[in-house]
């Protein structure tokens, strides 16, 4: 007989031949895998262009759905992340590579849909997502999430959100009133209704530019009025203005050199992201490893 029975209290039940039981399990693991994969390939196929849509993109895409990334993202002297972009062939955003990487979602910048008409790519079939750039928590968390429901990544885009929340909070235990001014070596800082200001609230902090916005900090009112901890950001692009005369002034040099300082490191500066948790949680350190020392003083 092809089949045995035994008796259970309820019946009769067939016990299968160990061979068609082997069968059975390779049919179901390679129906399992099939799933998987037509669940992987259901994804929309990813290409992001520029460095602050690349640490989204890397952040929230599926094993497989990433096709390219910018090349400054692989860049380890203006990247945060160019080991993890080096995984992936590198794109100089250009109209041509992307229409031939055939993705289903391109995510780009205001400015460079300006120079690349959104109707080019939909002939073929591409859509194009202009990311927003937020300067407040909320619209990074509302932007990350918007990113990820186009990727349909929604799930990693609430557990990435859910995450820096609880970060955040956690800056939250202790009090900084100190008076922060982030300089750039042409005198260049950030005001209200920035990104800066933004983190400088997560620690608790005051900005010492009362400005709205991007602007120059004029080296009277530093000299006269300075901070309390003066914020630097080891970016590339400030290396160049290192020569400027604003930085070189003797007062200024007099200044830095009786004023404590912090230092924004790892290229987690130059986006409105989530990259700025990590920038505020390295200023926190920064400040109360300053204050514990007594070098601060609320």
């Amino acid at each position: 007989m092809l089949f045995r029975f035994r008796r259970r209290r309820l019946g009769c039940e067939p016990r299968w031949p160990r061979w068609l039981r082997g069968q059975a399990r390779s049919c179901v693991l390679l129906a399992l895998s099939l799933l998987l994969a037509q669940g992987s390939m259901a994804l929309p196929r990813v290409v992001s262009t520029n460095l602050c849509a690349d640490y989204l993109a890397l952040g929230l895409a599926a094993p497989g759905q990433l096709l390219s990334v910018s090349a400054k993202s692989q860049d380890a002297r203006v990247s945060s992340m160019p080991r993890q972009a080096r995984q992936y062939p590198a794109n100089q955003a250009s109209a041509e590579e992307i229409v031939a990487l055939r993705p289903d979602l391109v995510l780009a910048s205001r400015r460079w849909l300006a120079q690349n008409p959104r109707e080019l790519f939909q002939r073929h079939g591409i859509e194009v997502l202009a990311v927003p750039y937020p300067t407040t928590w909320q619209q990074i968390f509302d932007t990350t999430l918007l990113v990820a429901q186009h990727m349909d990544r929604e799930a990693a885009g609430q557990a990435q959100v859910a995450d820096w929340q609880a970060r955040l909070q956690r800056l939250q235990t202790r009090e900084r009133p100190f008076r922060l001014l982030y300089l750039r070596p042409n005198g260049g800082s950030a005001g209200r209704e920035t990104y800066v200001d933004t983190v400088f609230q997560a620690l608790g902090a005051e900005n010492a530019f009362p400005a709205r916005g991007w602007g120059h900090y004029p080296l009277e009112r530093l000299l006269g009025a300075p901070p309390d901890v003066l914020v630097k950001a080891d970016m590339l692009i400030d290396q160049g203005h290192a020569k400027s005369s604003y930085w070189r002034h003797p007062r200024l040099q007099q200044l830095l050199r009786h004023t404590p300082s912090i230092t924004i490191a790892d290229n987690h500066w130059g986006c409105s992201d989530g990259q700025l948790v990590t920038a505020a949680e390295q200023l926190a350190g920064q400040l109360d490893a300053l204050a514990d020392a007594g070098a601060l003083r609320p």
